[in-house]
């Protein structure tokens, strides 16, 4: 039996302590605002952003119609809900019993379609109750790898449960985005640490509700998924062009096209993604 030093141990059981710690305040936060979170993101800007999101998902839906999907960090089931439209059999999934209660009460809405919906309270970090090699495609918007309490194990688990062929699409903050905050704050040392760890806070007033978010770079988030064993075809930002600086601009005639094509020209440099609030990666299992 291999020994271990005290000093491990102890370390190990802190961090045992301090992710759990992490979980359940991410899960206060989720379940409190489950009932209001469609309304939080019901304005235009949100409209161009859902927009971009399904354009990209779009090209990756599944040939055959009966391949299983997911939505994982389902929330109320944005995403889940648009696959499960498509005819997909679709699995949602979120650590929030509140937020996957309000994706049951949309599902149940859908006639004979919700047959194909499994709804699961569960961490991506660990999701034992799905099958291993089972979706062709899984989503995993909200920034459900920033959230988590451990993103390496959360990416390893998108690779077991994606089917070899299958592909994962998720978002992440971006890391340089959040140092125009540590910037506005002042406190170099606040500044130099979060480069160094490349981790900060969800930025609410409730101390029950603070919890770890873990930033990344385009390059970090790549090697995420290849450590994992996935070929990344894609990381882009979202979005790239700075509008909620000025959302009068989505007053203009056919605004969301518009910006639309933008958007795309854009991404089409692999270094404008730095610019973004949020970074997405298209991914294939091998």
């Amino acid at each position: 039996m291999i020994q271990f030093p005290v000093i491990w141990w102890e370390k190990w059981g802190i961090e045992l302590v301090m992710k759990k710690k992490v979980k359940q305040a991410s899960e206060r936060y989720h379940n409190r605002v489950a009932n209001q979170y469609d309304s939080i993101y019901d304005d235009p800007y949100w409209d161009f952003h859902d927009e971009l999101t399904w354009r990209s998902i779009k090209p990756h839906l599944p040939r055959n119609a009966n391949a299983p999907c997911a939505d994982l960090g389902c929330g109320t089931g944005k995403w889940g809900l648009k696959l499960l439209k498509s005819g997909y059999p679709t699995t949602f999934l979120d650590h929030s019993t509140r937020m996957i209660e309000q994706t049951k009460t949309k599902i149940e809405s859908l006639g004979h379609r919700a047959q194909k919906a499994t709804c699961i309270v569960g961490d991506i970090v660990d999701m034992s109750q799905l099958q291993g090699d089972t979706f062709w495609l899984v989503t995993a918007m909200g920034d459900p790898l920033s959230i988590c309490s451990d993103p390496v194990r959360a990416t390893r688990e998108l690779y077991r449960i994606t089917t070899s062929g299958g592909i994962v699409i998720a978002t992440a903050d971006n890391k340089l985005a959040a140092l125009v905050y540590y910037i506005e704050q002042g406190n170099l040392d606040v500044l130099e640490q979060f480069v160094r760890t490349s981790r900060t806070h969800w930025l609410t007033a409730r101390e029950t509700e603070q919890f770890e978010l873990t930033t990344f770079t385009p390059q970090s988030l790549s090697r995420l998924f290849e450590n994992a064993g996935f070929e990344v075809l894609e990381v882009i930002g979202k979005s790239i062009l700075p509008i909620r600086l000025n959302r009068r601009i989505l007053e203009s005639d056919r605004a969301i096209e518009r910006l639309l094509k933008i958007e795309q020209q854009l991404a089409k440099d692999p270094t404008a993604c730095a610019c973004a609030g949020h970074l997405q990666i298209t991914a294939r299992k091998k």
